[in-house]
């Protein structure tokens, strides 16, 4: 077998590899609104809305996510950020049927649960979360 033949399908392979990894990882992060449930416990007294972030201690992508809702909350001192360890507390990780790490909850003044944040998600998209948290709750007839 010639070199070049051996090259472009050796290259193929890797685009293709590359491609497949992209989409699992596009396909992990999801954002989630409207998840309902009240949470009044977890919010943060005083926070117009209060991020709940279910980590566990093996998780990295947590770090990231922290890192995301801390910059969040230094910009903007009506959002607080509450980190919980699902292994210290499985009990909320299973009412809200946390299969993965971190899973952000985004709870508005009232402590209901108004979006679900999965995986670390582009500071963008959780801003959306927060300033769709402070809207009023539409409510269907």
């Amino acid at each position: 077998m010639d070199a070049l033949p051996a090259l472009l399908v050796i290259g193929g392979l890797i685009a293709a590899a590359t491609l497949l990894g992209l989409l699992v990882r596009a396909r992990s992060t999801r954002v989630a609104s409207g998840c309902g449930g009240d949470e009044h416990q977890l919010s943060v007294d005083g926070a117009e809305v209060t991020l709940v972030q279910l980590s566990s201690p093996v998780c990295s992508a947590c770090t990231a996510m922290r890192r995301v809702a801390e910059s969040l909350v230094a910009a903007d001192p009506t959002v607080a950020h509450r980190e919980i360890d699902v292994v210290d507390e499985p009990a909320v990780a299973s009412r809200h049927s946390v299969y993965s790490t971190p899973t952000t909850l985004v709870l508005d003044r009232e402590g209901h649960v108004r979006a679900r944040l999965i995986g670390a998600v582009k500071p963008a998209d959780v801003r959306a979360a927060v300033d769709a948290a402070r809207l009023p709750v539409a409510v269907t007839a």
